[in-house]
């Protein structure tokens, strides 16, 4: 699977602009500020149908345009496909094209190892909610029927309706509960195995903690015990206090919380790991090679780790895009280079020389 050109018009800071992306490894270098992670969001939209930087895709329209528009063209299991997406001032935006799996490193994922938990339950929910519709219908009811229920455990008037709103809940969330388990246990070889790659000798564990529950729970019985057990607490706090809305993804090196002990490079390689490890789990869940997107994150890396994860995701049939701030040695991997600058792209016109790491 791959999409090989990719057109803009009046997105972000391009006027209008034409890119060919190499089938294995595309870099884009620049400087920043100049549009690399702006041509990273128009692929991400443009395969998925749905923006990572905001939710108001209004906002990707250039300054002073009506509307920007995004076309590709590409390969989609087995046969020639083509993508449009369009995003007009007024009105609904529309998209053709099939939903491609796409694996997102940028900056802010660092936070996935340190910040909040509500932002590891959405790592867990953008990821399962695109390629499980079932998963996407029951996140939706699910926070509805919260929403209510904790509406209910607020207003006095309301109270008798708390345990009408329970069932649904049970039911809703017992289906996120059990997707978010089977993927976290998914990820965790696959995890391990790349830590080791790029951290020789950390030792990385990582594990779904069910929110407002002393253990996993696998039937609606033992749901319903967990709410039960908590109900004078929630009538204390007025609010739902057992369920997928308060689960966190736990990460632990050498036994010890990456949230309190971990150091800034060790935050980034977990964080880094765990989306990649997301190759696998997609590959297995659509039967279909995601395209990776590496937003800035080589520059932070030293020469082997840069190394390793480039060899990491540069393997054949392997569609990769890479931002970077110059061209830096890739070893015998071949890139293709194209530069960024001011809202424009062109071809690299040079290649850097392949040989030791950079000083």
């Amino acid at each position: 699977m791959s999409l090989d050109t990719l057109q803009l018009s009046h997105f972000r800071n391009f006027d209008q602009a034409s890119v060919q992306f190499s089938s294995r490894l595309t870099l884009l270098i620049g400087d920043n500020g100049q549009g690399k992670t702006n041509l990273l969001e128009a692929v991400y939209l443009l395969m998925q149908g749905r923006d990572f930087r905001t939710s108001q895709e209004r906002e990707a329209i250039q300054q002073g345009a009506e509307s920007a528009l995004l076309t590709g063209s590409g390969q989609f299991l087995g046969r020639a496909e083509r993508w449009r997406h369009s995003i007009p001032g007024s009105g609904r935006r529309s998209h053709q094209g099939p939903i491609q799996p796409l694996v997102l490193f940028s900056p802010d994922d660092v936070y996935l190892a340190k910040g909040s938990p509500e932002r590891r339950r959405r790592f867990l929910d953008l990821l399962l909610s695109a390629h499980d519709s079932r998963y996407a219908r029951a996140l939706r009811a699910y926070n509805r029927v919260l929403l209510q229920r904790n509406r209910a455990l607020k207003e006095a008037t309301y109270q008798k309706l708390v345990d009408d709103f329970t069932p649904l809940l049970i039911r809703e969330g017992l289906y996120l509960w059990r997707r978010r388990q089977e993927t976290v246990m998914a990820l965790v070889p696959e995890a391990k195995k790349i830590m080791e790659e790029i951290a020789p000798g950390e030792d990385l564990s990582v594990s779904l903690h069910y929110g407002g529950a002393p253990a996993p729970i696998d039937t609606a019985e033992a749901y319903q015990a967990a709410v039960e057990n908590r109900r004078r607490d929630e009538q204390i706090r007025l609010t739902t206090l057992v369920g997928p809305h308060r689960d966190d993804l736990m990460m632990t090196l050498g036994g010890m919380a990456t949230t309190v002990y971990a150091s800034q490079g060790q935050l980034r390689s977990v964080a880094l790991t765990l989306k990649l490890a997301t190759m696998h789990w997609l590959l297995l869940e659509t039967g279909i090679r995601p395209i990776i997107l590496l937003d800035d994150v080589l520059s932070e890396l030293d020469y082997r780790r840069r190394q390793k994860v480039l060899e990491t995701v540069s393997q054949p049939g392997q569609q990769t895009i890479v931002t970077d701030t110059e061209p830096r040695s890739y070893a015998a991997l071949d890139p293709s280079i194209l530069q960024v600058a001011t809202g424009e792209v062109q071809s690299w016109p040079k290649r850097p020389t392949p040989g030791s790491p950079p000083s």
